[in-house]
Formats: structure tokens, C-alpha cells, sequence
């Protein structure tokens, strides 16, 4: 056995061939990701609910930063999160975009997705998950 500087353990399998041995050592593989980007192409297509007034570039920046890709950032555009701290939130609370879609009176005012009343704060990101996740 072979101790690697973690404390995990890797076993060494001898394979006999005919005129030559040889050692594999079995150790855990490493994956590598991309980072995961959005470009300011995507929030320009959603127009002002995605930027805010802002600019397209610092709107892209702000869901960069918050962890989300391209294609994430516009599911929860579809939904009408316009904010990626709050995206975010609900996503730590096992929450995906198309639950978040689900239209709904609570947290007063017009009906609108509980995405949209997470990020414009009218629910807590605790309330809007409950809400997402519940059968109702």
C-alpha cells in the first residue's frame, strides 16, 4: 500500500505479463471545469428586466460573480429573477428556475412568479422556496 499526503490509501495490483511486470496505482481522478461565465449578450436579450436600467456588461458581471453560466442566468430570466443574489439564495434552498416560475399572489401586490417577489423582496428567499416546494 502507498500513503498519498491526504491519508487515503492506494493499493498497487502486479500484473504479470509474459516479459514484463507492471505496477497501477489506482488514485482518485481529477476533474477539471470550465468557469462558468455570462456574457452580456444574454442579459441583452431580456432587455430591462435583466439589466436593471444598469448596463448589459454589469448586469452580466453581477450573475458571473453570483456562480451562473449563460444558460442559467437566462432560465432564471425566463422565470423573472432579475436579481443573482437572489437566484442564488433560492438555488442554496434546492430550488430550480421552473419551480421558481410558478405564478403566485403571495407577498402582496400584482401576481407574479415568486422568482420575481424573491428578488424585488416582497417573499424572503425562505418563503419563496417553501412555496416552490410545496404541493399546493
Amino acid at each position: 500500500m502507498v500513503r498519498d499526503g491526504i491519508g487515503q490509501t492506494a493499493h498497487r495490483r502486479h500484473l504479470t505479463f509474459p516479459t514484463a511486470r507492471a505496477t497501477i496505482y489506482h488514485e482518485p481522478m481529477k476533474i477539471y471545469e470550465l468557469p462558468v461565465k455570462t456574457h452580456a449578450e444574454t442579459i441583452s436579450r431580456f432587455g430591462e428586466l435583466a439589466d436593471r436600467g444598469g448596463t448589459a456588461d454589469s448586469a452580466a458581471q453581477a450573475w458571473t460573480k453570483a456562480g451562473f453560466g449563460d444558460e442559467m442566468t437566462a432560465r432564471w430570466l425566463q422565470a423573472r429573477c432579475f436579481d443573482p443574489d437572489a437566484a442564488r439564495a433560492l438555488v442554496e434552498l434546492g430550488v430550480t428556475p421552473e419551480q421558481a416560475a410558478v405564478r403566485t399572489r403571495d407577498g402582496g401586490g400584482a401576481i407574479d412568479t415568486i422568482a420575481y417577489k424573491v428578488a424585488a423582496g416582497a417573499l424572503t428567499p425562505r418563503g419563496g422556496a417553501v412555496r416552490c416546494l410545496s404541493s399546493r
